[in-house]
């Protein structure tokens, strides 16, 4: 009789140790989604509109709000400019299928007058309010695609903000060099604040986009066309710019047809679709160009690189947060 006691206590016992271990894996805890902010020149390109679209439409990613800036000297967007930008930014919103719109905030239409002087206003303020209760572990992502003027007043108006943040930028020609022909350049002592503090950096620079992200006309039909309104309206913007900025996209691809969605290297980084490397923080100088530190003698903070995009995974991604949306939604 022993040993059939055995196996019948076994067999109770791991009954009664099941369901306890059926309910941990039912009811594990799922990841929560990243924090975000967006600072962005919205309403300057198209490339905007599109990673504002498709950071709403992801549910990795609770975006806390957009900041909108400035495009510096080069007159984009109707003054003043960041409230230019934040009706741009509102107008995308309104076009796609969500059932609540993250907060818009205009923030600074101008850039630094002094590399210690920041531009406070709306911008700062909401970037430090929303920071509150982040730390190095537990990180507020925010997102540069445009002039930085509010992430560096935002640090300069409070240096401890840069051990609550991690920076994801769009920015820079290309790794060595630096250099810049908008993003920087509109806000360079912006940049030098942002790169002297110890706040963690990520950048895709202008030359990966350009190698991985360039979308054509018959492209962006076949992606989003048949994807209701939204769809046809996230193909109209990049249809639209084709057809109004010929020379620009001449002089930048060498086809009018093709276009890169510069701003989506961010989004591709935040998904995991890149791949990068890691090196000593430079020094931005006032021309624009980098300044590195002597080759094993650096010990501060340094900076990670995009050097490779799936874009086909990227764009796979976005029409299929859409279509997912549109479900949701219950339209077309």
């Amino acid at each position: 009789m022993y040993q059939p006691q055995v196996i019948l206590v076994s067999l109770i016992l791991a009954v009664l140790t099941a369901p306890a271990a059926g309910h941990g894996q039912g009811h594990q805890e799922q990841p929560r989604p990243r924090p975000i902010l967006l600072s962005t020149d919205i309403g300057a390109d198209m490339d905007d509109q599109w990673v504002l679209a498709h950071l709403v439409l992801s549910g990795e990613f609770d975006l806390r709000g957009v900041v909108s800036t400035h495009t510096g000297s080069h007159p984009v967007l109707a003054a003043p400019a960041a409230a230019s930008s934040a009706r741009v930014a509102k107008e995308v919103l309104d076009h796609l299928p969500l059932p609540k719109h993250p907060k818009v905030i205009a923030g600074s239409s101008d850039p630094l007058r002094a590399k210690a002087e920041p531009r406070l206003g709306q911008g700062v303020d909401f970037i430090l309010r929303e920071s509150r209760g982040f730390n190095r572990t537990r990180p507020l992502t925010v997102l540069v695609i445009g002039a930085a003027t509010d992430v560096a007043s935002a640090l300069l108006a409070d240096p401890t903000l840069a051990e609550r943040i991690e920076i994801i930028a769009m920015a820079f020609s290309k790794w060595p060099e630096g250099d810049d022909l908008f993003n920087v350049k509109n806000d360079v002592k912006a940049w030098q604040v942002l790169l002297e503090s110890p706040a963690p950096i990520v950048v895709a620079d202008a030359a990966v986009a350009l190698d991985h992200l360039r979308m054509t006309r018959e492209r962006v039909r076949t992606l989003f066309e048949e994807r209701g309104k939204p769809g046809r309206y996230l193909a109209g913007l990049l249809v639209g710019w084709l057809e109004r900025q010929e020379n620009l996209i001449q002089m930048v691809t060498g086809d009018r047809n093709t276009w890169p969605v510069w701003d989506e290297a961010t989004v591709a980084y935040l998904l995991g679709l890149t791949k990068t490397e890691v090196h000593p923080r430079p020094r931005l100088r006032d021309d624009l160009k980098f300044e590195h530190p002597p080759a094993g003698q650096s010990s501060g903070p340094t900076v990670r690189w995009v050097t490779w995009i799936n874009a086909e995974k990227l764009w796979e991604d976005f029409g299929r947060k859409l279509d997912r949306a549109l479900r949701e939604q219950g339209t077309q």
